[in-house]
């Protein structure tokens, strides 16, 4: 009896969550792409003249962010005075190893952001107006 009032809650738990989600996204009405029987995809409003903006807005900002890593980096990595830390102070090598771990840190966070910039500098050349005229022609 006990189980059989534990799988009825799950049930009613289960429907009530399926009508309140359905509730919640009722405001915003779907995009229909496709023939119907399809998936249904909501697609956000976009500002296309405001898009470059922001993405070039991003980008400068992750150049900035690139600039400070890339300090951060150079202040991070081992040398002589870490070298000495580490021979001489007991847990010396634990502190060389925390060190090489918060390099191997930044470095990682600089090549991603590298990455993110040549990522938003395609999207930016993707972005760009074409001035010439294209023309498609079909092969025979």
């Amino acid at each position: 009896m006990n189980c059989m009032l534990r799988k009825l809650f799950i049930l009613i738990a289960i429907l009530s969550t399926a009508f309140v989600l359905q509730a919640a996204h009722a405001e915003s009405r779907p995009v229909m792409i496709g023939a119907p029987g399809q998936f249904i995809i909501q697609l956000p409003d976009v500002d296309r003249e405001a898009l470059p903006e922001m993405v070039r807005l991003l980008r400068s900002q992750l150049i900035e962010h690139k600039q400070a890593l890339i300090q951060m980096v150079a202040d991070k990595q081992l040398d002589g005075g870490d070298a000495l830390i580490t021979i001489i102070m007991p847990g010396g090598l634990l502190y060389a190893g925390y060190k090489k771990v918060r390099y191997e840190q930044a470095k990682n966070e600089l090549d991603r952001v590298s990455a993110d910039i040549e990522e938003f500098s395609g999207d930016l050349l993707a972005m760009q107006s074409r001035s010439a005229p294209v023309v498609v022609a079909l092969q025979p």
